[in-house]
């Protein structure tokens, strides 16, 4: 079972989200308006898998909340939910160590699925985020990036597929490969870049 937690400030979106989750068989393990209310609470909080985020809370708020719970859960799957599309918010709340972004008006009946993308080791972002990360790394050119030396022409196909939001089994079907074949790659390109996660290897190669 999926376990969550939540900080949203919308009491409605947050009361929704919470029944659609545990409708999915999700387990809420808890859910606050702020970030100020969670740290007051925070003694005895299990880390859940799965972490929804709103940045645009009074209070404590973007990136700094991100880093705070990055440094609560380090292995949480934290994914901002957030009205805000502007590029440079998203930019730097994936560089700060978020998983997913998804922009508001979150659409409840796709929780199932989004959850599954989760648990198969996909990022959890909406279309327009995931354009926008991938127009940002073609703009760096990767191609100077000092760690593209080291990889595969596989490897680099791999990894092209990963930031555009596929899953395993999708950079495996697209590139007519096994999903262990693929497995086995990615741990070779986290090895050579001593990296531990998507997020790392993003801002890496950014």
């Amino acid at each position: 079972m999926v376990t969550v937690g939540i900080i949203e400030d919308d009491s409605k979106l947050r009361m929704l989200l919470t029944e659609t989750l545990r409708l999915n068989n999700a387990q809420v393990l808890f859910d606050f308006s702020s970030v100020e209310e969670f740290t007051a609470n925070k003694k005895g909080l299990h880390s859940p898998f799965l972490f929804f985020l709103d940045i645009g809370l009074p209070g404590i708020s973007g990136i700094e909340a991100v880093r705070l719970i990055r440094g609560f859960f380090p292995e949480t799957y934290l994914v901002i939910i957030s009205g805000n599309n502007d590029e440079q918010i998203i930019w730097n709340a994936i560089t700060a160590g978020a998983n997913g972004y998804l922009i508001k008006p979150v659409k409840l009946e796709n929780i199932k699925q989004q959850l599954q993308t989760i648990v198969d080791g996909g990022a959890l972002m909406s279309p327009e985020v995931a354009q926008l990360l991938v127009q940002k790394i073609h703009a760096s050119k990767l191609g100077t990036n000092k760690y593209v030396g080291m990889l595969t022409p596989r490897e680099k196909d791999v990894i092209g597929l990963l930031m555009k939001g596929l899953t395993y089994k999708e950079v495996a079907a697209q590139l007519g490969l096994s999903t262990s074949t693929v497995n086995d790659y990615i741990k070779s390109i986290y090895h050579k870049t001593n990296v531990h996660s998507k997020a790392e290897l993003v801002s890496l190669f950014l």
